[in-house]
């Protein structure tokens, strides 16, 4: 028996739990091709392992499954992760390596790994039986094929108990292939030739099975739902099927394509977010990426969905060739004036492998990273500074904040003793039938042999708490140990009132990390400078004083007080960055507290609980569709 394995890595985060959006929809759709063929056993890796493993974890899962073949969905953001990781595993197994994904085309270099066997140019379907079935297929090393029929005929993933929806309780429904639109810096229109549609029969299938089990979101992959014949009779029927709205739907639409009949069906539908992409009011811009836009009939189109409860997210991006500080401006100023402000999300430019602007990168005078997320620095509008004043300038007009900080939690204590760090066991959570450890406690100076096998089970991502009498020297050690076994997990090193001031520059010496991290990338306009961005560094005091704040750090009073703190007392405190409240308070009356002033509080000011019980009641209460509740049950290891 053939042994298949496919997985798909997510997103790095920064705070454990949160939910990643790495639901294996590609891989769901190889492995319902492969039915019908013999000999075969295709499994997709569970997402409680794909989501949340760190790399060292990760490996010895895989490993342990001894795959004959590993396909690998490779985005941006997984792309030196999949390749580190594919390569343990050719080593530990000797599987054959598939990439495929978005990030696989064949003028990105990056991704010609010399232990990658066979790179998957598109839609994979048909390509994948082949190689299941007919051995010289790999000798080409790469290739494209159509799925089109495939795909056309194929039913939900999610109705053959191929993919779950309960961990992010959502469905993805994958209606439609290829674009009719060609935008410059998108990939997706030139992934295929044409347009195919997902039969409709087995589309309404599936919206009807996930209202039957009363999953809360579906959304629809289309990349502009309008490009979908008898798009208003399908409206119609999941209207009928979704009455009441029990379940809410998303997808993305060009705004100049709803007119009034249309975002009455929509809304009908259960329809409650549209991401639309806007990009630019440049006229400049527009036209160099080839993205033709009539602005009067797009606000006319989004402001339709509005008034019917439908919020329209308004996609802009700076750095566009044609555009500049002034253009970009202009176009924050178009969507605050029109009043489509409510949901607008900002990105840099990233000039993707496989693009129109990657392809006349030069030609267009785009300078960006050479590695994910290719974030563009500079270019004939924008000087690298622009960057930041094209943030600083949307943030002030949408008074919103683009780059937040991870939420706060620096919980060590399980089971109700008041133990103060210096007694913290690590903390860890149940993934599957084993122990990982969530937070490590070094209340000591641990043998560094014991943080290596710990280092060998920590989640993605992980904290490491250091105790008052724990010392730099050390905590290096520790650092260069955890890293080195997981160089391409995030993490965040708590101090709680250590006895020398913690150098941050001196610690990420000795940190081991693939550098520049996916993170340093991503989050580059967090901060002034470039740099880290995938180590967070948190120092806990009962005194105010400010004193840590550089980039990647974070001061947080400790509340040791034996009252609750009430809202005067978090104004007080708010030139900090957070609160950690330790209090001798019954866990009820903690509890009240944190039902009292929830979210609202929570939205202004990051609060955390030593109580790792109450953080995990507090997160939840703050963020109640951002975290999985079943990952974050920590226990003392």
């Amino acid at each position: 028996m053939t042994q298949v394995l496919l997985l798909q890595l997510p997103i790095p985060r920064q705070n454990f739990g949160r939910k990643t959006g790495n639901i294996p929809m590609g891989a769901a759709c190889l492995k319902q091709a492969a039915r019908g063929l013999h000999g075969l056993n295709v499994e997709i890796l569970p997402e409680i392992f794909s989501s949340y493993l760190g790399d060292a974890a990760l490996c010895e899962v895989l490993a342990e499954r001894r795959p004959d073949m590993v396909g690998l969905t490779v985005f941006s953001w997984n792309l030196e992760r999949s390749i580190y990781l594919s390569e343990k595993l050719k080593i530990a197994c000797g599987s054959r390596i598939i990439f495929g994904g978005p990030e696989i085309t064949a003028d990105n270099v990056l991704a010609r790994a010399p232990h990658v066997d066979f790179c998957v140019y598109g839609e994979g379907e048909a390509l994948f039986r082949r190689l299941l079935s007919d051995a010289g297929t790999w000798s080409e090393g790469g290739g494209a094929e159509s799925s089109a029929e495939l795909f056309r005929a194929a039913e939900s993933p999610y109705l053959s108990g191929v993919l779950d929806a309960e961990i992010e309780d959502l469905m993805l429904l994958e209606t439609q292939r290829g674009c009719p639109y060609r935008c410059g810096f998108c990939f997706y229109n030139k992934s295929r030739s044409g347009l195919v549609f997902a039969d409709e029969k087995n589309l309404l299938q599936a919206v009807a099975w996930a209202i039957e089990r009363q999953i809360a979101e579906i959304y629809l992959l289309d990349p502009s739902l309008n490009a979908r014949p008898r798009l208003k009779p399908l409206l119609a029927e999941m209207a009928r099927l979704n009455a009441g709205g029990r379940t809410r739907l998303f997808s993305e639409i060009r705004a100049e394509a709803v007119d009034d009949e249309l975002a009455d069906l929509l809304a009908a539908a259960g329809f409650t977010w549209f991401e639309i992409g806007l990009q630019s009011t440049n006229p400049r811009a527009l036209k160099r990426m080839n993205r033709p836009t009539r602005l009067t009939h797009f606000v006319e189109g989004a402001q339709r969905l509005k008034a019917r409860g439908i919020t329209p997210s308004i996609d802009l991006i700076i750095g566009l060739p044609g555009d500049d500080l002034q253009g970009f401006m202009q176009s924050v100023d178009f969507v605050v004036d029109h009043g489509l402000h409510d949901d607008v999300q900002i990105f840099p430019l990233s000039v993707l492998p496989g693009t129109e602007f990657r392809r006349r990168s030069r030609e267009l005078d785009l300078r960006f990273e050479p590695l994910p997320p290719y974030t563009v620095t500079a270019g004939r509008g924008f000087g690298a500074e622009d960057f930041l004043l094209a943030y600083d300038y949307a943030e002030s007009r949408l008074d919103s904040v683009f780059f937040p900080l991870p939420e706060l939690d620096v919980a060590w204590r399980v089971g109700g003793a008041n133990r103060g760090p210096e007694e913290a066991a690590d903390l860890c959570v149940r993934l599957g039938d084993r122990p990982y450890v969530s937070k490590l406690a070094l209340n000591r100076e641990r043998p560094l042999e014991e943080i290596s096998q710990a280092a060998r089970r920590l989640t993605q991502p992980y904290q490491i708490l250091v105790a008052p009498g724990v010392m730099a020297a050390y905590l290096e050690k520790v650092l260069a140990s955890t890293t080195a076994e997981n160089p391409f997990t995030p993490l965040e090193v708590v101090f709680y009132e250590p006895a020398w001031h913690p150098r941050s520059q001196n610690l990420l010496a000795a940190v081991r990390l693939k550098r520049p991290h996916f993170l340093d990338g991503d989050l580059r306009f967090l901060f002034a400078q470039p740099g880290n961005r995938a180590v967070l560094f948190t120092l806990v005091s009962a005194d105010p004083a400010v004193r840590f704040q550089g980039d990647m750090e974070r001061q947080i009073f400790w509340w040791r007080r034996p009252s609750l703190p009430g809202l005067k007392d978090l104004a007080a405190l708010e030139d900090l960055d957070g609160i950690l409240i330790d209090t001798p308070a019954p866990a009820g009356v903690m509890a009240e507290w944190q039902d009292r002033f929830g979210r609202d509080v929570a939205e202004k000011y990051h609060i955390s609980f030593a109580d790792a019980g109450l953080q995990r009641r507090w997160l939840l209460i703050a963020g109640p569709d951002e975290y999985v509740e079943k990952v974050m049950s920590w226990q003392a290891d």
